[in-house]
């Protein structure tokens, strides 16, 4: 698994599962509360101070999750309380090809 090491890459992910799940970026928006214009920002690597809070809800939306890095450790930090099964697992080495 990749590691997502800037805010483009990051935005990319919203991106690429946005477009796979057949969702525009004004509805996306829309249900995350945020403009489209700021999703788009964030999507193309130039909002810098998006706010956790506002990704971990993107995440939650596209029925996606985080996992933290610490110290050789990964931890998961659930974006969502609901368990999806039926969404597959992303490898980030799989999202920048």
């Amino acid at each position: 698994m990749g590691r997502v090491l800037t805010t483009e890459m990051a935005g990319s992910i919203i991106r690429r599962v946005r477009e796979g799940r057949s969702m525009s970026r004004a509805e996306l928006a829309r249900k995350a509360g945020i403009g489209a214009r700021t999703l788009y920002a964030l999507e193309v690597g130039e909002s810098e101070n998006f706010g956790l809070g506002n990704y971990l809800k993107l995440l939650e939306i596209l029925g996606l999750s985080l996992s933290v890095d610490v110290d050789g450790h990964t931890e998961g930090i659930a974006a969502s309380t609901t368990n999806t099964p039926e969404l597959p697992v992303l490898e980030l080495a799989d999202i920048w090809k």
